[in-house]
């Protein structure tokens, strides 16, 4: 598919950025990154300082944003971020700050003497003003690069599944990779579908959660694992289908993610 693939390594920044939050805020981590994620931008949520250093060297084009008003013991979040920054490994990752204090001494410091690339946000307490802070940040720095969309890599050994039904048969397959935009796919059986035909009962079986689109086949081609298939999907700008697969794609980055921090010592 075109859409830029969420789980390559370090990528061009024109396809996009990573963008972490370290420790946010309980109100960000329910509500605030889902608000970000559904802009299209790829989000993730990050629990452990340390093992986070490791990560973000296997990602310079990424963005970093620290809840500086996390207390971990015998820690210093000024020294943290200005370590990062200086280490050769993480120096190109842009850093910004998050807070809900006020006090402009803080902010100068971190803006001053160690000028982060994204700046200190000041939250508000309405998540829809600090939704759009975030997000103008965000375009400033030409997070979302190219792409439009964010799209999952289902990883070998899972299977998320489809079911189309059409005037003559139920044709079943699995999921390769899935955005907002469409999907990439492999039937289970032998199928002869043309460009442009129109699929107006297509059923994604989403680990539990049943979301139902229209399709349209943009294309198809042989890889050693067989014919794969490109659908369209055609999704109201508002309702449950969208959230759904909106919902979907972000856990399996997040869970992909998760697993990659856990394998750093």
């Amino acid at each position: 598919m075109a859409d830029h693939n969420s789980n390559s390594g370090n990528g061009s920044a024109a396809a996009g950025r990573k963008v972490f939050f370290l420790y946010p805020h309980s109100v960000m981590q329910d509500q605030l990154l889902q608000l970000i994620f559904q802009a299209e931008y790829e989000v993730y949520l990050l629990r452990d300082h340390e093992k986070a250093r490791g990560l973000l060297a296997k990602f310079p084009d990424s963005i970093l944003f620290v809840n500086i008003d996390e207390r971990v013991r015998d820690f210093d979040w000024f020294h943290y971020v200005r370590t990062l920054m200086d280490e050769s490994a993480t120096s190109s990752v842009k850093v910004g700050i998050l807070s809900y204090n006020e006090d402009p001494q803080l902010a100068r410091r971190y803006l001053m003497e160690l000028s982060v690339p994204c700046g200190f946000v000041k939250l508000k307490i309405g998540l829809a003003e600090s939704a759009r802070i975030l997000l103008s940040v965000l375009e400033a720095n030409e997070a979302k690069g190219q792409r439009r969309h964010v799209r999952a890599l289902i990883p070998d050994g899972t299977s998320v599944t489809f079911s189309i039904k059409t005037e003559r048969q139920l044709l079943s397959g699995r999921i390769r990779d899935i955005s907002l935009a469409g999907m990439a796919c492999y039937f289970d059986d032998t199928v002869e579908l043309a460009n442009d035909s129109r699929l107006n009962d297509l059923q994604l079986n989403l680990r539990g959660g049943i979301a139902r689109v229209v399709g349209r086949v943009a294309g198809s081609r042989k890889t050693p694992e067989g014919v794969m298939y490109v659908i369209l999907f055609e999704i109201p700008d508002l309702g449950e289908t969208k959230r759904r697969l909106h919902a979907f794609i972000y856990n399996t980055l997040q869970s992909q993610m998760d697993r990659m921090l856990q394998a750093i010592t």
